[in-house]
């Protein structure tokens, strides 16, 4: 199962208003044990009229092309309640507990996703045209911190089979890396450099590493590295891991 990376989806049903509520917090980080392996989330239905919600679990995982895959995470934790009805103007608590392992050597990286499911107080007068409604759906981070926090990224680049240039960055450490100001220089052995443009890096400035993940940019050899058999990239970006 597919989820986007937005904090917030809007998708389009048939019904009649536009029931819009908040969801927060957005970014969470639990601890494997003891208090903090649970945390409460709040859901504020500021419509003037009930919406039903469903919370659930997915873990997050990327491709090496940056794309973000979600499997089921329920066996990860429990979620009091995990569907609800909000009547209007009032707020709901929602509790969710890390029932995972116990150990964490490496963080692991989740989505608790807040999802605004079709709800209807009656049946449509007789006649009644169908309008556009949006339901909500809020898409948030959410990490289970390891034991020790090591923040470590290497990167590589070679000649691929297509005769192009691949760079990788690979996420050695324990913990999520963003690649916010993303730079990156590559050396050839014979003296040549050349500098990634934004359009070189596309969407990986800026995305987060995951804990054991890997990113790769493959383009064009440039001119300045045409005459190099072997490459060092310098990789720099402005982020420190932070609870």
């Amino acid at each position: 199962m597919k989820r986007l990376f937005a904090s917030l989806v809007l998708f389009v049903l048939v019904s009649i208003t536009l029931f819009a509520y908040q969801f927060s917090p957005l970014n969470v980080t639990f601890e494997p044990t003891g208090g903090g392996s649970a945390k409460v989330y709040t859901i504020v239905n500021d419509s003037d009229s009930p919406i039903a919600i469903e919370v659930s679990a997915v873990k997050r995982s990327i491709t090496i092309d940056g794309e973000e895959y979600n499997e089921d995470a329920s066996a990860y934790f429990t979620i009091q309640p995990s569907k609800m009805i909000i009547t209007p103007q009032s707020t709901q608590l929602v509790r969710v507990q890390y029932r995972g392992p116990r150990t964490v050597t490496e963080e692991l990286s989740f989505r608790i996703i807040s999802e605004q499911i079709p709800y209807s107080t009656g049946a449509k007068s007789e006649g009644e045209g169908q309008m556009i409604s949006f339901l909500f759906v809020y898409s948030t981070s959410a990490y289970v911190q390891p034991g020790k926090i090591v923040e470590k990224v290497a990167s590589s680049a070679t000649i691929n089979e297509e005769g192009k240039l691949e760079i990788r960055i690979d996420n050695k450490g324990s913990v999520h890396q963003l690649l916010n100001d993303l730079s990156i220089t590559v050396k050839g052995n014979k003296g040549g450099t050349y500098t990634l443009t934004d359009e070189d890096m596309g969407a990986i400035k800026g995305s987060n590493l995951l804990c054991g993940a890997s990113l790769r940019i493959v383009m064009d050899i440039p001119s300045s590295l045409s005459e190099a058999t072997s490459f060092t990239p310098e990789v720099k970006y402005n982020y420190s891991w932070s609870n």
